[in-house]
């Protein structure tokens, strides 16, 4: 057997414990150094309290309270539209020279560029004057005239000057006297068309002086008052008596027609008119009424736009010519001064 072999246990017993000297020596090392590693400088303190932007988060707090304006600049009497400036326009045979609107003619004829500018219009349509922006009827050249605003749908012109007149329907009739016993203080009355044709009666009790003058039927049942008697001498020399009856109806109280035993009007000059009942077919061609056409009876007062039910109506269907085909509508200006709208009928 070798030395190696004899002495093993011992080499290896001896190399053992040189490796936990050399292990202990490396742990005793470290732990040094571990100690080392977590020792820490002592801290210094810090006195600064500055904070550099400080002023100016300040300042954008205060700001934000603050009221900001930004005025526009001034020129030649006008304000300057911030990130546009003023507004020019060219000719459409000269589009390199520019066209200030205060300083230029006229661009539509009887119009002041000054109006155009002041509410915010533009004047470069070659129909700009015939051109509705508010759409209420009434084109910028009539709201130019009137002095009213273009922009704004309830400024308008007088609606009168947009009332067409559609029709016109007439009823005539007549009322036929019948005295019962002498000098006809009391009498009976028929109502006849023009032809002749009787439309209503009376019971057959007759009426005096003073009475209204009461037919069977609904029309024209309560209408007419019997308030007198007349006597005229005829072409023939012989007395004729008159009967004067007053109209009750609303919009012609107080009106007396005078009447012969023919039925026909005495002293008019057409004596076979009768009682002419006269109304209008109307449209206003404006404010959203263009497809609203209403009636008015003569004589009548209605208001525009037309409600029946209005409170105050300031516009009279004053007359209806027949022979002339005309309609008169009667009303007031801003003044208080009466004025008249004539209209023609088909």
């Amino acid at each position: 057997m070798s030395w190696l072999s004899d002495n093993y246990e011992k080499v290896t017993l001896g190399a053992a414990v040189t490796a936990l000297a050399a292990l202990a020596y490396i742990s005793i090392k470290n732990k040094g150094d571990q100690a080392n590693a977590f020792t820490l400088p002592n801290p210094k303190q810090n006195n600064e309290v500055r904070v550099d932007s400080l002023p100016g988060i300040e300042n954008s707090k205060v700001s934000m309270y603050m009221e900001h304006r930004i005025n526009q600049a001034d020129l030649d009497g006008r304000k300057v539209d911030l990130f546009t400036g003023i507004v020019l326009f060219s000719k459409r045979d000269d589009p390199k020279n520019p066209v200030d609107l205060l300083k230029s003619d006229p661009v539509h004829a009887g119009i002041p560029n000054t109006w155009w500018m002041d509410y915010a219009l533009d004047p470069g349509y070659g129909n700009a004057p015939d051109r509705d922006p508010d759409d209420d009827g009434f084109s910028n050249r009539e709201e130019f005239e009137s002095e009213t605003d273009p922009t704004d749908e309830k400024d308008y012109p007088e609606p009168v000057s947009k009332l067409k007149a559609l029709a016109v329907e007439t009823t005539q009739v007549h009322l036929k006297p019948r005295e019962v016993g002498s000098g006809g203080e009391r009498s009976l009355f028929n109502l006849e068309s023009k032809s002749g044709r009787k439309v209503n009666k009376m019971k057959p009790e007759p009426v005096t002086i003073g009475d209204t003058i009461v037919f069977t039927k609904p029309l024209m049942q309560k209408r007419f008052k019997f308030v007198d008697l007349d006597r005229r001498r005829n072409a023939n020399g012989l007395i004729d008596i008159i009967w004067v009856i007053e109209d009750l109806q609303p919009n012609k109280k107080g009106t007396q027609y005078r009447f012969d035993k023919r039925g026909d009007l005495d002293g008019h000059p057409d004596r076979s008119l009768g009682i002419m009942d006269s109304k209008a077919k109307l449209l206003l061609e404006a404010l959203d009424e263009g497809d609203k056409p209403f009636e008015i009876d003569e004589n009548t007062y209605f208001s525009l736009p037309y409600d029946e039910g209005a409170t105050r109506k300031p516009y009279l269907l004053k007359n209806i010519d027949l022979n002339k085909r005309t309609i008169v509508v009667e009303y007031q200006d801003k003044e208080g001064n009466k004025l008249e709208h004539l209209m023609f009928y088909p």
